[in-house]
């Protein structure tokens, strides 16, 4: 295949050459080194392939399922040279753009106006996709952020004229990843096949980016380009000096803003209500702030972080014509249509870019960078949230430029928990957390709301942060009736699955009064098989209906004992007297408890006849020890007992039986953390032999019997499991549990913890 693929660059020359000739020689090696290297990996990939849907496909649930991977494995073996050829159109390409307005010597021209007529909506399995890149070129920029950054510094110094950032370096993992995007285009596959190609492809091509980066600063320290890089590397153009470490200098806004912030911090009393509980406080926001200060001062690089400082007697970009400049692209049509394809860095990136270009301010105030950095992290952490399903990530991360123009004009966004931005989003999420594909119908009118609000605000925002409470507003009506009838329906699987765990509980108890008496007993197989199959229902309902302190209950349990006792052979004449006194209230006794259990007239008769016909066996000494019989195995079945292997001892089990109690006791862990989860934890669940998830809560754990149940977001059953067979599933890996909590405040603590380590 690689082989192959060499082949198809070398008869394509002309695209080559083309890009060749702008390209300084170094820069051409890197790109020529790199595309070698690639083609090997996604030889790899291609001939991995096969065995990745083959494994699905024996795992698959049903024949439909089965079809849809071998169908894809086929699709992708038989067009993989065209997918091959397009991603190599596109990784030229994006070394063409690379240098294209230096040749060109043009300026890129402003958005077009807003044209609502030609306005689509994005397509949910493109955006889907795009999700799904979105994250991988994350995780890629945070695995390589040093390399990136170097990677970065050294083309910019090899290119004076252009700025090289990772929004047009061709091997940044948005650039390899986009152009693979386009060249998958050609599949014809289900968005679920297409997704499980991508993340395919970030376990056997972009994981192999680290080599790629490092050998290409390699190449280059060695011809003597930035041999040493340090935090704000600032270009000369035209100078061949080498680079100029530049400090980052802190603002005096920005440190009255983390000091003040700070301050709140160190005068509010330890665990005093409303810090760490109530969510993103002012002092919590003025710790975050003060971390971006101290990781400057001590020279450590945010990831993907914007970094424009004020240098010498520069001005910075005035905080409203910057909100300004965001409104405009906002409007923009390409925004609107297609605003999944934005991000705040390379947004930000954008206006400073366009302002330089028109010799306009392109420095940020410190105080500004920070919330744009601030609000970016939070966003990488939304699509990073595996509570959020795919759809509601992109969603959410569509309001990325509103969120940043209201996190620059009003600071206490992120210090006030009842800021309408702030709720709305929340809502979203909240609402979100059960939402899944299994229910197609059902779901998609919680997206369509959510999608109506999200592209209400993308459309009109200007700066009237009443639009966020009108959507909020809208939101929770529409949802109110949903969300009112879930809660009936929850409420009232509860009840019946506490009603069963009830009778399941008498029905145990049940067992257990019959097991004690009956173990050691022979009786005649009739009264046995009565006492087994019959009497247990009169337990079981005397159990829930009187309780186990009631007359009722004794009286019931005295009718199994006198049976034992009665229906045998007896020699004295006392006994066969007793036997005589006890014949009448037996029956009367049998004959009520079975009319309480609504049996059949009928069946009461026969039953009754067959008692009445083993007390004359007994009264006239013709019931002999040849008609007794003990308990069989279908009698202990049917009190619920299953043989137990492991009652040997270690060195009479088989392998298998002592396999068996080395898991029993490895899932003793798990069974604590199963008893430890609450009612109301959401959770993904995978069940055994299936590709395929869903998402449930658990509404209640019932009392007695420690039944597990389990719900939709519609209040429904899904299913139940005892205690054990819930820990056996956490052990296997088929549960993953969603955190608790809303989403800002998970947000930034995530972010918090980040920074820490950073600056550990």
């Amino acid at each position: 295949m690689g082989t192959k693929m060499m082949s198809d660059t070398e008869q394509r020359g002309g695209n080559v050459s083309s890009v060749a000739v702008t390209l300084p020689s170094l820069v051409k090696q890197v790109k020529d080194n790199t595309f070698a290297i690639l083609s090997n990996n996604f030889s790899h990939f291609f001939s991995s392939c096969d065995d990745l849907f083959f494994d699905l496909a024996s795992k698959a649930g049903s024949n439909k399922e089965q079809n849809l991977y071998f169908d894809s494995m086929r699709e992708v073996r038989m067009k993989k040279p065209q997918v091959w050829s397009l991603f190599k159109d596109g990784y030229e390409e994006n070394f063409r753009n690379l240098t294209k307005s230096r040749l060109s010597g043009k300026k890129k021209s402003a958005p077009e106006p807003l044209n609502l007529d030609t306005m689509q909506l994005v397509d949910k399995e493109d955006m889907e996709q795009d999700v799904a890149i979105t994250g991988i070129v994350n995780k890629a920029r945070t695995e390589n952020q040093e390399q990136l950054y170097q990677l970065n510094c050294r083309f910019d110094y090899l290119l004076p004229d252009v700025k090289v950032n990772e929004g047009n370096n061709p091997l940044d993992p948005s650039q390899i990843c986009n152009a693979v995007s386009k060249a998958l285009r050609v599949l014809d596959l289900d968005i679920r096949c297409k997704v499980i190609l991508l993340k395919h492809l970030d376990r056997t091509v972009i994981v192999e980016l680290r080599n790629i980066y490092s050998l290409a600063n390699e190449l280059m320290i060695n011809a003597g380009v930035l041999p040493q890089i340090r935090f704000g590397v600032k270009k000369q153009p035209g100078s061949v000096t080498g680079p100029t470490a530049v400090p980052a200098p802190i603002s005096a806004d920005q440190a009255e803003l983390a000091g003040a912030l700070q301050s709140a911090l160190a005068s509010q009393p330890q665990g005093m209500p409303g810090v760490a509980s109530s969510g993103i406080a002012n002092a919590t926001l003025g710790q975050v702030l003060g971390m971006f200060q101290q990781l400057r001062q001590n020279g450590v690089q945010i990831p993907n972080a914007v970094s424009r400082p004020v240098i010498g007697n520069a001005i910075p970009v005035d905080p409203d014509t910057l909100i300004d400049a965001l409104t405009h692209l906002q409007l923009s049509s390409d925004y609107v249509a297609q605003p999944h394809l934005y991000n705040i860095r390379s947004v930000v990136e954008k206006v400073l870019e366009e302002n330089r270009s028109r010799g306009k301010p392109d420095a940020l105030n410190q105080s500004d960078e920070d919330i744009i950095n601030l609000v970016a992290m939070f966003f990488d952490f939304v699509l990073d949230d595996r509570n959020l399903p795919v759809p509601f990530q992109a969603l959410i991360s569509r309001l990325q430029i509103p969120v940043l123009k209201v996190a620059l004009k009003d600071r206490e966004f992120f210090s006030h928990t009842d800021h309408p931005a702030r709720r709305l989003i929340n809502e979203i999420a909240a609402s979100a957390v059960g939402w899944d594909q299994s229910e197609k119908e059902a779901q998609d009118h919680l997206y369509k709301e959510v999608n109506r609000v999200v592209h209400e605000i993308i459309e009109h925002y200007t700066g009237d942060i009443t639009i966020f409470e009108k959507g909020l507003i809208s939101l929770q009506q529409a949802l109110k009736l949903e969300v009112t009838k879930a809660n009936v329906l929850e409420k009232r699987t509860q009840e019946a699955a506490q009603g069963k765990a009830k009778a399941e509980h008498a029905r145990e108890e049940a067992n257990q009064v019959l097991l004690s008496r009956l173990r050691d007993a022979h009786l005649p197989e009739s009264i046995l098989s009565f006492l087994v199959k019959e009497w247990q229902k009169v337990l079981m309902y005397v159990n829930l209906k009187q309780g186990t302190e009631s007359t009722e209950w004794l009286e019931a349990k005295q009718v199994i004992d006198d049976l034992v006792w009665a229906v045998r052979p007896h020699q004295d004449d006392r006994s066969m007297n007793r036997v005589d006194r006890v014949k009448d209230e037996v029956i009367r006794k049998v004959s009520n408890g079975l009319e309480s259990v609504s049996i059949s007239r009928d069946t009461i008769l026969n039953t009754l006849s067959v008692i009445e016909q083993i007390f004359e066996m007994v009264l006239t000494r013709r019931l002999t020890e040849k008609d007794l019989t003990g308990m069989r195995p279908e009698h202990l079945v049917a009190l619920g007992q299953v043989a137990n292997a492991h009652g040997k001892d270690w060195e009479e089990m088989t392998a298998v039986e002592r396999q068996q109690m080395k898991l029993q006791a490895a899932a003793k862990e798990y069974v604590t953390k199963a008893s430890s989860i609450r009612s109301g934890t959401w959770m993904i669940y995978t069940p055994p032999n299936s590709a395929r998830s869903f998402r449930c809560k658990l509404a209640m754990v019932t009392e007695p019997g420690e039944s597990y149940v389990f719900v939709n977001r519609f209040g429904l059953r899904v299913f139940e499991k005892k205690l054990n067979e819930f820990a056996h599933d956490m052990q296997k890996g088929y549960v993953k549990l969603l955190e608790s909590g809303v989403l800002f405040d998970r947000a930034m603590d995530n972010i918090s913890d980040k920074l820490k380590k950073m600056a550990g």
